[in-house]
């Protein structure tokens, strides 16, 4: 009982009310007593099951199971209590457990009946009845409203009907007057004299106003051609007005004359007297320039910067046009250019050719190029810079061939001052390298120049070719002049010395002279390559254009290289050839040295060691090259670039050796001919000259090493 106590305590508001809702909480004080109440039976519930011995969890499961056979379809008491385990072993606790379910039901039963109870319900009906009147009230307004609307759209419609007869009334009677005006004008206008050009231009701008009314509904076509004659007369006087106006900048006067043409409908025509204005200036100048001698082909674009200005200046009286007022100028100005573009390109630049100078007179005009080039990127009307981007366009494919030619001219002046000496030109080529830097000097000077003049992605579409000419023409030189001394002039004699060292410079100066060559021309691709990615870093995709015939020189090269390593290698065979015939001929070939060596030993002859140590003399000179570029350039192209800057001096030397070696073979000659004692000589010379190859980093020919095994046998 105390807990029921509580329970109503709990329940009680807060504003001790007596009435069924509470103001405060709106919620009904009956559903919250009974709601509290359950809750205090389930826990004197659960205190009780505790008491007793059972656990919450077994309350849970009795609770589940009579969940369970409660909403069973089929309902039956007795087959729940013989089925049913939880409910049969704790039927005290079924029993009480329904007993709350039953008292949660009628507590929503009561929740329920109070919702629709007679009091809400009137409640309801009562506010539903305010609402409609108000919604009535409303109707009422609108309806009187609209009544009053179709009375004022009533008087509306009798305006507009006013308003629209009195419009047509009053058209009717412009197009009356106009026809009226126009018909006395056309008979008045034909007794004016010509010359009182006042009231001619009153009678025309009357004719006019007439004109614009009546063209809307149809006009006489004759009617309407003497009319444009009779303005086309009276314009014409103010034609060469407007163009002496604009020659003299007469602002004032070109105002006066708008307004004039304006009248007369004639605005189109004024627009125009601006172009003939250019087109005349521009064609008395081209038409005079043709006569000149030399005239310079960029000064043109100055005539016509001029004339654009001149107009331009004018700007308050082109303002026919607000979206670009200087078109008119700009075509005009394009329209009498190509009409003698053709012939300024056919013999523009042929000048250059007759010029003392011709390269630089290429060159000035390259840099006036520029200038032009400059005032027009710079140039605010886009119309006029577009039109003189095609002019130049045009003008710049000629003046590169023009260039080309020129540049291709100029070299071939200098490369023909390019002569080998009559003095000492066959003992040695120290000569040539001094004359080609001139010619060096003005390709990498003019390589500089088009680079400017035609930009770092366009100068070497018009400088590769005549590059590639000068070369091809340097290799013809060098074939037909024989620089190198390739070719063997009968009845020639060798010319010995006995300083070998010094013979061996003079060998090798050859293919240092071939190699500055291949450096030249190495040095200019590399030059091209530099400029045009100056201002930018290359990409995959840029096709640079280079020089591409270094085949010519390259087999040049290789000619040079294996005709002075068999001169060198001569220089060897020569003495080894005396030697080993004189050795063949002696009867006891045992040298001095060796006369104390037991009977079954012998030392190499003097021949070969002369050319132990001639090989050992060459190595020294070449290896002294080694450092020096253009020998390194001619060895390595001459290997096939499979070679390392020090690996050049001992490949060379290898080419010496070869050769050395098959003359030592061949001189030998049939060992079945020969006489045991010279066999034995000839084996000890041999191992021996292997022995000295392998110390000088040299690889014995498969001849050599035969020929060994062979005296070994």
């Amino acid at each position: 009982m105390e807990s029921f106590k509580v329970a109503n305590e709990q329940a009680k508001c807060k504003c001790k009310c007596t009435r069924e809702k509470c103001p405060q909480k709106q919620v009904p004080l009956r559903k919250e007593r009974d709601l509290a109440v359950s809750q205090m039976c389930a826990g004197a519930v659960e205190s009780r099951w505790k008491f007793f011995g059972f656990t919450y969890s077994t309350m849970e499961a009795v609770d589940a199971e009579i969940d369970r056979v409660i909403h069973t379809p089929q309902f039956d008491a007795a087959n729940v209590l013989d089925k049913s385990d939880p409910i049969r072993d704790n039927p005290k606790e079924s029993l009480q457990i329904i007993q709350r379910k039953i008292t949660e039901v009628k507590t929503e039963l009561l929740n329920y009946s109070s919702a629709i109870s007679s009091n809400a319900v009137l409640e309801s009906v009562n506010e539903l009845g305010r609402v409609s009147e108000k919604l009535e009230g409303k109707l009422q307004s609108n309806l009187r409203m609209l009544k009053l609307n179709e009375g004022l759209m009533s008087c509306t419609n009798s305006i507009l009907e006013f308003d629209t007869a009195k419009s047509r009334t009053d058209l009717l009677v412009q197009v009356l007057k106009a026809k009226i005006l126009w018909t006395n004008s056309f008979k008045e206008i034909q007794m004016i004299e010509k010359s009182d050009r006042t009231e001619m231009y009153q009678k025309l701008v009357s004719m006019q106003q007439c004109y614009d009314v009546l063209s809307k509904y149809g006009v006489d076509e004759d009617s309407s051609m003497l009319f444009e004659k009779y303005k086309d007369e009276f314009l014409s006087w103010d034609s060469s007005a407007t163009l002496f106006a604009i020659k003299d900048k007469d602002v004032a006067k070109l105002v006066e004359l708008e307004n004039r043409y304006k009248s007369l409908n004639r605005i189109k025509d004024y627009r125009q007297v601006f172009g003939f204005f250019i087109k005349n200036e521009l064609k008395a100048y081209f038409e005079k320039r043709a006569q000149e001698e030399s005239p310079s082909v960029y000064g043109t674009f100055k005539h016509m910067f001029d004339a654009w200005r001149h107009v331009a200046e004018m700007e308050q009286v082109l303002s026919f046009d607000e979206e670009n007022p200087f078109k008119i100028i700009s075509d005009s100005v394009f329209e009498i250019a190509l009409q003698f573009w053709d012939d300024i390109m056919a013999t523009g630049f042929n000048y250059l050719d007759n010029a003392d100078d011709p390269l630089k007179a290429a060159r000035d005009a390259a840099w006036e190029r520029q200038r032009v080039a400059d005032e027009i990127e710079n140039w605010n009307d886009e119309v006029f810079k577009g039109h003189m981007l095609k002019l130049t366009t045009k003008l710049t494919t000629v003046f590169a061939e023009a260039y080309s030619r020129i540049v291709k001219t100029t070299l071939l002046k200098v490369l023909n001052t390019i002569e080998m000496p009559i003095k000492n030109s066959r003992r040695k080529c120290l000569w040539l390298a001094p004359q080609l830097e001139p010619l060096q000097t003005a390709m990498l000077e003019i390589l500089h120049t088009a680079n400017e003049t035609f930009g770092p992605h366009d100068f070497y579409y018009w400088i590769v070719p005549p590059f590639e000419l000068i070369f091809r023409e340097l290799a013809a030189k060098i074939n037909n002049n024989d620089f190198f001394r390739l070719k063997k002039i009968e009845g020639e004699q060798k010319v010995v010395t006995k300083n070998a060292p010094e013979e061996t410079e003079n060998q090798l100066s050859f293919i240092v002279a071939m190699g500055s060559v291949l450096q030249f021309y190495d040095n200019i691709n590399a030059v091209i390559v530099n400029l045009a990615t100056s201002q930018r870093a290359p990409k995959k995709e840029d096709k640079i254009l280079l020089m591409n015939n270094r085949n010519l020189l390259d087999k040049i090269n290789k000619k040079v290289v294996q005709n002075y390593a068999r001169n060198l290698a001569s220089s060897i065979i020569d003495q080894m050839a005396i030697g080993m015939n004189e050795m063949k001929n002696l009867q006891n070939p045992v040298h001095a040295s060796a006369a104390n060596l037991p009977s079954f030993s012998r030392a190499p002859h003097n021949y070969i060691l002369g050319v132990g140590h001639e090989l050992l003399s060459q190595m020294n000179v070449i290896s002294a090259y080694s450092n020096n570029s253009a020998f390194t350039s001619a060895i390595i192209t001459a290997a096939g670039g499979r070679l390392g800057e020090d690996e050049t001096d001992v490949w060379l030397l290898n080419i010496i050796a070869d050769i050395v070696m098959r003359a030592i073979c061949e001189s030998v000659g049939d060992l079945s001919k020969l006489p045991a004692h010279v066999v034995k000589q000839l084996q000890a010379d041999i191992s021996y000259f292997i022995d000295a190859a392998n110390d000088l980093h040299l690889n014995p020919s498969k001849e050599l090493l035969e020929l060994s095994k062979r005296l070994t046998a």
